[in-house]
């Protein structure tokens, strides 16, 4: 790819050109426009996992821009997001769903409905590269330099770990320049969607890991549909992207469970926007598609107005269980666990933030998900000991202090800690229960309640 050939820019006029190009050639266009955003993922922290054997002999797209280095996690995850969107357009069913398991493959039908909600973006040239910019900055965030960058220049201190409000806090402090190559309305849609993550993240929702008065972010999407549409298509690609650190041969973690569960956010979200539900209602959108799923695979009804049966879909959507010998593990975990946890667990994954404070935490899907490895070699007896573990840690994280004394709608507390330091040992394996007795994290934000 010539330095002097047509930009990234030229393209998107000619997105059948731009999508005709070799992995390569198209990430080094990427390269070249964003080499300053792509350095700051190479400094950005991810939370690892195991790598698959299917990528033996295969260069990571991160190799292909940068041979000499080692592999970086967020480079290549955001890479097979942009390789995601080239498949789409160009149709390439096999080439998304690639080493997804069978069970939870995407189905050609779902991969057509999302190439026919792309379609407009592709289009227009300015959408497609503001699309592309998304992409691209979306994870900047977990670069602690960026956060020294700010901190220097605003000469105050960023008191999150909340890697998208970072992100929103750097672009209002202008550390994030490329915005400014965008046309005004685009600029101002792509602010708009970062606003909107910094409080509400798609991933969250639909794995049910934030509460529902995260929802209420949503409101400053009220007549911006086209920013709203924007960001989902950016956090579907993301999900895309996912597991690019651990298999670059395909979108693996764009499932059909997870496209229906993003799906279900996009559904919940407008119609919030439009005041036809509210936040609680909307909540229930995503869970009753989960419980739908899995009923029509011959899992039990779950009535979501009883507490019990509402938290046990919660847990379900943190794995985005999508197979009925799965959630029969879960539901068997989660009935069997012993009352003195089960039922304050149960109080506090149906707090809303609405009426009573709640506790979000962060990164407990891929904790619970980890924990389980419900694709891994252990026996069912395993998981559900691993799965009851890694429920025991979150009732403690739940249930945990909170003193502040001025009214709050929810607080979080991260576990990327406990995931990277506990869950991903070899010594979990051999003994879940270390799990139980992690440090509980402490409150990395608050919101406050509405008066």
């Amino acid at each position: 790819m010539s330095e002097d050939g047509p930009s990234l820019r030229d393209y998107t006029s000619r997105p059948h050109e731009l999508f005709a190009l070799s992995d390569r050639d198209l990430l080094l266009l990427v390269k070249r426009d964003f080499e300053e955003e792509l350095s700051r993922l190479q400094w950005a922290y991810s939370v690892g996992g195991n790598k698959t054997d299917v990528n033996l002999g295969l260069p990571s797209p991160s190799k292909l821009l940068y041979p000499e280095e080692n592999d970086h996690d967020e480079v290549n995850r955001t890479l097979i997001s942009i390789l995601t969107l080239k498949w789409i357009y160009n149709g390439q069913y096999e080439a998304v769903v690639g080493n997804q398991d069978e069970a939870l493959r995407l189905s050609p039908e779902s991969f057509q409905a999302i190439r026919d909600f792309y379609d407009r973006t592709f289009n227009i040239p300015e959408e497609l590269y503001t699309l592309i910019m998304s992409v691209v900055v979306n994870d900047i965030g977990k670069d602690k330099k960026l956060t020294t960058d700010y901190e220097e220049k605003m000469r105050k201190p960023i008191n999150t770990s909340n890697h998208d409000m970072i992100l929103i806090k750097a672009v209002e402090a202008g550390l994030v320049p490329c915005l400014d190559r965008l046309e005004a309305e685009y600029k101002a849609d792509i602010i708009l969607g970062m606003k909107l993550g910094s409080e509400f993240n798609f991933g969250q929702l639909a794995q049910a890991e934030n509460v529902p008065a995260a929802l209420e972010a949503l409101n400053i999407m009220k007549g911006h549909p086209r920013s709203f549409k924007l960001r989902f298509m950016e956090q579907l690609l993301d999900i895309a992207g996912a597991a690019g650190h651990l298999d670059w041969t395909c979108a693996k973690k764009l499932t059909q469970s997870n496209y229906d569960a993003f799906r279900a956010v996009y559904d919940a979200g407008i119609t919030i926007i439009y005041d036809i539900i509210n936040l609680r209602q909307g909540y229930v959108v995503v869970l009753n598609r989960r419980q739908m799923l899995l009923r029509a695979k011959g899992f039990r009804v779950l009535d979501l107005s009883k507490k019990e049966d509402y938290a046990l879909a919660r847990i379900l959507c943190m794995s985005s269980v999508a197979d009925l010998d799965t959630a029969k593990l879960y539901s068997r975990a989660w009935t069997s666990l012993e009352d003195e946890v089960r039922n304050p667990l149960c109080e506090s994954l149906n707090k809303d933030g609405i009426s009573d404070t709640a506790v979000q935490v962060t990164y407990i899907p891929a904790l619970v998900t980890q924990a389980v490895d419900p694709s891994g070699p252990w026996s069912a007896e395993e998981k559900v000991r691993s799965l009851q573990s890694a429920l025991r840690y979150l009732q403690r994280v739940m249930s945990a202090p909170i003193d502040i004394k001025t009214p709050l709608s929810y607080v979080e507390r991260n576990v990327l800690s406990a995931l990277k330091n506990v869950v991903q040992t070899k010594e979990f394996r051999q003994d879940p229960t270390i799990l139980e007795n992690a440090d509980i994290p402490e409150i990395c934000y608050t919101k406050a309640a509405k008066h």
